[in-house]
């Protein structure tokens, strides 16, 4: 993402339009903070244990934590968890979780000391940093041998039903341009690329994530592509929504909708490691 103003011209005016698009998007989940919490699905508890190991009391920050949905899994897992989101609509739920702290910051400006954390973890909001200047920030935060874990929940859409719901959610060009209707692109270059983590290791679980009618509604809403509809137009979305549910489900049991949990793990690499000691601040003489 840049602040330059692009020149004049179609090209640039498609960019500019494409950027201010995500922008608003981006910044569209507090208003949605109620429908992300009942509609979206939590993540496994297999998947944060391979990023995290088997044992218990690491620090952990959970960025871009949103509701917290992914914090509760690390602290129900017995760690200490400080959740960071810029939206204090969405704190104002997470903080509601049991041992689960919270703080108003953003991945590009992380409100913690340099090496203060034992693992970083981010969950579905990767793709919606400003990776030049958000990792180098999770990198200062780690601690020598620390771990960043990426998690993204993607609906399995290879099922019929499941790619019905979700090319009304996001149409067919963004279902296709992403698995599972997630703004989702493949952060291994970015990673690579910044010379800032080493040893990436990827892993998928599956599960699932069960919704009655007003939980699919939930999930449509939470999803950034309608939470920025029209009113008049995120009503049709809805309504779609709704005769899908009266087509596939099967009441009193719930829709059962399979996901799919992309995981990716790093260490911070020597020359991170380096440069955390030439940035951190000097304490005082006494």
């Amino acid at each position: 993402m840049t602040t330059d103003d692009p020149a004049d011209g179609p090209a640039n005016n498609a960019s500019a339009a494409r950027t201010a698009s995500f922008g608003a998007r981006a910044t569209s989940f507090g208003a949605v903070a109620a429908a992300y919490e009942l509609g979206r699905p939590t993540f496994p508890i297999e998947a944060l244990t391979w990023i995290l190991g088997p044992g218990r009391g690491l620090q952990v920050l959970d960025l871009g934590a949103g509701t917290g949905k992914l914090a509760a899994v690390a602290a129900g897992l017995g760690h200490h968890v400080i959740a960071v989101d810029p939206s204090p609509e969405m704190l104002d739920v997470c903080r509601r979780r049991p041992g689960v702290d919270t703080m108003v910051g953003t991945a590009e400006s992380i409100p913690l000391a340099h090496g203060s954390v034992d693992a970083v973890i981010v969950g579905q909001a990767f793709h919606w940093f400003d990776h030049a200047r958000a990792l180098p920030e999770i990198a200062r935060v780690l601690r020598p041998n620390g771990v960043l874990g990426l998690l993204w929940n993607n609906a399995d859409t290879v099922v019929p039903w499941v790619r019905r719901i979700w090319q009304v959610m996001q149409g067919d060009a963004h279902l296709g341009e992403h698995r599972g209707g997630s703004d989702r692109f493949e952060p291994l270059p970015v990673l690579e690329q910044s010379n800032l983590f080493a040893l990436i290791e990827t892993a998928r679980f599956r599960h699932w994530h069960d919704l009655d009618r007003n939980g699919l509604r939930q999930l449509a809403q939470s999803h950034s592509r309608v939470a920025v509809l029209k009113e008049t137009r995120r009503d049709q979305v809805l309504e779609q929504i709704d005769l899908l549910y009266e087509h596939t489900a099967r009441p009193p049991e719930p829709l059962r909708m399979p996901y799919l949990t992309d995981c990716f793990r790093a260490r911070p690499s020597e020359f991170a490691n380096y440069r955390r000691t030439l940035d951190a601040p000097v304490a005082p003489h006494l």
